[in-house]
C-alpha cells in the first residue's frame, strides 16, 4: 500500500482536483446502469466511491465497506477488477447490493422471473398478508396500488419471507425499484421514485412479472467490463465484521450515516416489503448507527476497534462524512480514532449546490469530508 508521504501528496492532490467533480464525472447520472439498479435516498455519487477506490486502493486489492447502503463503493471496487465486499444492517440495501455484485445474467433473469411467476400464481393469501398491507408511513400500503398489484406484491412478499434464496437478489432488487414511482415503469399509482410520498391518479393495474421483466432489461442494457469481480454482500451488524472476513483487506472506505439522515422512513414501503412491520419501524430501527449517533459516538468505538482488526497494518481507512449544524461528527471521529488510527489527512468538500431530487429534508449538511487514517 502507499507508504507516508506518498499518501499525504495523493491526498493533498485529490483535494486539490476533486476529480469527481470534473468533466462527465460530476453528472449525477454517471457511472453504470447497476448503481440505479433500485432508487434509495443518501446512495453515494458513484464518481465519488469511483475516484476513492481507484485513487487509495491498489489494483486487484480487496476493499471493504462496512456501512455499505446499496453497494456504491463495493460495485465501484467490482468495476475497476478489486473484490468488493459489502455489509449492511437493512435487508433492503443489502438485497440490493447483493444483486450489484453478483449480478444475473439476462437469460439467468429471464428465467428466475419465469419462476416467480408461477410461484407466485401458486401463493394463497391469508388474513394476515391483507393486514399488512394497512400498515403505512405516508399512505397506507393499500394506498398505492390497483388491488389485483396489491394481491401479486403480497403473494411475492411472502415468497421473499419464506424462499428469498430461491431467486437472485437481482431480481428481487428489480421488484423493490419498481414498487413505487412516478412515472409507469413503477407498481404504484403516482407517488415518488426515492420516497414514497401520499399517492395520487388513478390506480392501474400492472403486473408485477413484467415490471420486474422491463426493470431487469434496462438495469442489464450495458455489459459488465472484463475487469469485473464478482464480490459479497453481507446482511448484518458492522461489528460482526471481523467473524466473516477470513483475510485483512487492503482498504476500508465506507459513509456513515450523516447527521440527521434516517434510512428507514424514507425506504419505508421497501421495508416493508422485504418483512418490515410496524414494530420494526418503532423499535428495531433504533438499533441503527443513524439513530445511535444522535445521543452517543459509542458505536464509533466499536467501529474503529472493528477496523483495526480486517485491516491490513499497511492498509488505509477512508470515511466519508458531512457536517453542518449544531453536532460535529467529523471532529468526533478525529478523536475517538486515537489511539488504533492515525489521522493522514482530509479532504473538504462545499455542497450547498448539491441537488435534491425534489426532496426537501435532506438534513442539515453543508460540507463533506474525506477523513483517511492509517493504522498506528
Amino acid at each position: 500500500m502507499l507508504e507516508t508521504l506518498e499518501l499525504v501528496n495523493k491526498i493533498a492532490e485529490f483535494q486539490r482536483k476533486l476529480p469527481y467533480t470534473q468533466d462527465d464525472y460530476k453528472s449525477r447520472s454517471w457511472g453504470h446502469p447497476l448503481h440505479s439498479l433500485c432508487s434509495y435516498q443518501g446512495k453515494l455519487k458513484p464518481s465519488l466511491a469511483h475516484w476513492l477506490v481507484k485513487t487509495f486502493s491498489p489494483e486487484g486489492g480487496t476493499v471493504l465497506d462496512p456501512m455499505g447502503g446499496v453497494g456504491t463503493i463495493a460495485f465501484e471496487a467490482a468495476l475497476t477488477g478489486r473484490v468488493g465486499i459489502t455489509n449492511d444492517k437493512s435487508p433492503l440495501a443489502a438485497t440490493v447490493t447483493a444483486g450489484k455484485l453478483a449480478p444475473s445474467s439476462i437469460l439467468e433473469a429471464e428465467e428466475a422471473i419465469g419462476r416467480l411467476a408461477e410461484d407466485i400464481e401458486s401463493v394463497d393469501l391469508s388474513a394476515a398478508d391483507y393486514e399488512a398491507a394497512n400498515f403505512g408511513l405516508n399512505a397506507r400500503v393499500s394506498d398505492y396500488y390497483h388491488p389485483d398489484t396489491l394481491k401479486e406484491i403480497l403473494r411475492a412478499r411472502r415468497i421473499f419471507s419464506e424462499r428469498r434464496e430461491a431467486y437472485p437478489a437481482f431480481v428481487w432488487a428489480s421488484l423493490l425499484h419498481v414498487l413505487h414511482g412516478n412515472r409507469p415503469y413503477a407498481l404504484s399509482r403516482i407517488s415518488h421514485p426515492i420516497t414514497p410520498f401520499n399517492p395520487s391518479g388513478v390506480a392501474e393495474y400492472r403486473s408485477v412479472v413484467e415490471k420486474i421483466a422491463h426493470r431487469a432489461r434496462l438495469a442489464l442494457r450495458n455489459p459488465l467490463p472484463e475487469a469485473f469481480t464478482s464480490g459479497a454482500a453481507i446482511e448484518g451488524d458492522f461489528r460482526d465484521l471481523s467473524e466473516h472476513i477470513n483475510e485483512p483487506v487492503d482498504a476500508i472506505i465506507t459513509s456513515p450515516p450523516f447527521m440527521g439522515m434516517r434510512f428507514d422512513r424514507p425506504n419505508w414501503l421497501r421495508l416493508w416489503f422485504c418483512g418490515w412491520d410496524a414494530e420494526d419501524f418503532w423499535t428495531t430501527s433504533l438499533g441503527f448507527l443513524e439513530r445511535h449517533q444522535v445521543k452517543s459516538r459509542d458505536s464509533y468505538i466499536d467501529f474503529f476497534e472493528m477496523s483495526i482488526k480486517t485491516l491490513k497494518q499497511d492498509g488505509l481507512l477512508v470515511m466519508h462524512l458531512g457536517s453542518g449544524g449544531k453536532k460535529n461528527l467529523v471532529n468526533d471521529l478525529k478523536s475517538l480514532a486515537v489511539p488504533l488510527f492515525e489521522l493522514a489527512g482530509e479532504v473538504i468538500e462545499d455542497v450547498d449546490d448539491h441537488q435534491t431530487h425534489g426532496i426537501r429534508d435532506r438534513g442539515l449538511t453543508t460540507k463533506h469530508h474525506l477523513l483517511f487514517f492509517k493504522p498506528a
